[in-house]
């Protein structure tokens, strides 16, 4: 048997994180067997339609890199992938259904016909064996009265046709599964295997909203999360690996995923560890491939200094998303403002104390031959011995003077790469700037 997943959102909406982890287990779970794993737009509410959505949840797939092997844009044996398009499809299967006394109309719609007794009885592949009294059911509407379909009969037809081998889908539909069965036995069709997926809860346990900030994928890359930490994380929502903190590539999760070990209990969103996973793969991704991911949030000119790969090697070190990426790296590219009050807060003595010490750097600066950070490190040490100032004083006066910033990279690496021109600049600036010790009282 060839796997074959589909996700199969709804545009009435851009889908959030919770429908981006059903298809990262779908695409997991087609391509750990060689399958196929298919995208399909399920838009039979077209009251709800919201314009752009189709175009959003394909770029979620691009971005989180689940791309579909047929979907509805690029087509495939169904193309299109398009439930509108299908209708004349559901109006057949339809008539069979009213032909075998399984469906009867009512008030316009049609409606399936459950069985007044018995139990729908099916192997979850997440939630084990689940049995439902068929009485329990009501008779679901399958096409409404303007003659459209509704998700019980057009994705069970879709399902079909499409070959579909194993759907994923939220806990939600499990009381809606007897009527989906009752429709393949009734068309002498084989079902595919039921996964129905726990839910996402928030911090406070009651399923994940928009009052927990619930967001889309394209969200959390405006803020600056990569596809690798958004994969990495939702990967280890219901399922289980190690100590589910190893940053694993899509590559790896193919390798590793193991579909009779996704878990029946409802998962807990944490933005925090969201954030420790989105920090992690900054630091870990090759600088080569991070440069792309970091031009929507700085100016276009920054990527193209001579030292940028240098600088996005030191900045990269303490960001958590990409969003703090500007503020993290404009001292770099432009000289920044510091007043003579931020200078002496730093230094905690007076100006003229001040003074010597940033005139002893810049001395120093001067004669560092070859201009390394190991080099500059070891004169500017030297120098802080020589001026009476603790070194946590010295320091941060002079990473003051030189970023405007209280938290860095290592200062002497910054010194380096801004360069022995730039620095002296800087310095010269800062010491014309303090006032006399008889002005400054």
């Amino acid at each position: 048997m060839t796997v074959r997943t589909r996700n199969a959102p709804s545009p009435t909406g851009i889908p959030h994180i919770g429908n981006s982890r059903t298809a990262l287990w779908d695409y997991l779970l087609a391509k750990k067997y060689n399958g196929q794993f298919i995208l399909r737009l399920e838009d039979t509410d077209q009251k709800r339609f919201v314009k752009g959505s189709p175009e959003k949840i394909y770029q979620i797939h691009q971005y989180l890199g689940l791309i579909p092997d047929e979907d509805y844009i690029k087509g495939g044996p169904y193309d299109p992938y398009i439930q509108t398009k299908r209708l004349e499809i559901y109006k057949k299967y339809t008539q069979k259904l009213i032909d075998l006394g399984v469906a009867y109309e009512d008030e316009g719609a049609i409606r399936i016909k459950m069985p007044d007794e018995g139990y729908s009885v099916w192997k979850d592949l997440i939630q084990g064996k689940i049995s439902i009294g068929n009485k329990e059911v009501d008779d679901k509407v399958i096409v409404k009265s303007d003659g459209i379909p509704t998700y019980h009969l057009a994705a069970t037809v879709d399902d079909h046709e499409m070959g579909i081998t194993h759907v994923l889908r939220g806990n939600e539909w499990i009381v809606s599964t007897p009527v989906h069965l009752l429709i393949y036995q009734s068309l002498g069709w084989t079902p595919p295997v039921f996964a129905h997926a726990p839910l996402l809860l928030g911090p406070d346990k009651t399923k994940l909203g928009k009052r927990h900030g619930a967001k889309s994928v394209l969200n959390y890359k405006k803020e600056g999360c990569l596809p690798q930490a958004i994969n990495n994380y939702l990967f280890y929502l219901g399922f289980s690996y190690q100590d589910n903190s190893a940053l694993l590539t899509l590559e790896e999760m193919i390798k590793i995923f193991d579909e009779k070990r996704l878990q029946k209990q409802n998962a807990i969103f944490d933005q925090e560890k969201l954030n420790y996973f989105n920090s992690a793969w900054i630091k870990k991704l090759p600088t080569k491939e991070l440069i792309p991911f970091t031009k929507d949030f700085i100016p276009k000119d920054w990527t193209k200094h001579k030292n940028f790969k240098q600088i996005l090697d030191l900045a990269r070190q303490r960001l958590t998303t990409l969003n703090q990426l500007q503020d993290s790296l404009h001292y770099f590219f432009e000289s920044p403002k510091v007043s003579s009050k931020q200078i002496l807060d730093q230094s905690q003595t007076n100006s003229n104390f001040t003074k010597n010490w940033l005139t002893s750097v810049s001395g120093s600066i001067k004669q560092i031959k070859p201009f390394t950070s190991k080099k500059i490190e070891t004169n500017l040490r030297t120098a802080q011995q020589k001026s009476d100032l603790p070194p946590r004083q010295a320091f941060m006066t002079l990473r003051e003077v030189l970023t405007a910033t209280p938290v860095t990279p290592p200062l002497f690496d910054i010194v380096e790469v801004l360069g022995k021109k730039e620095t002296l600049a800087r310095l010269d600036k800062a010491i014309k700037s303090l006032p006399n010790d008889n002005q400054s009282s």
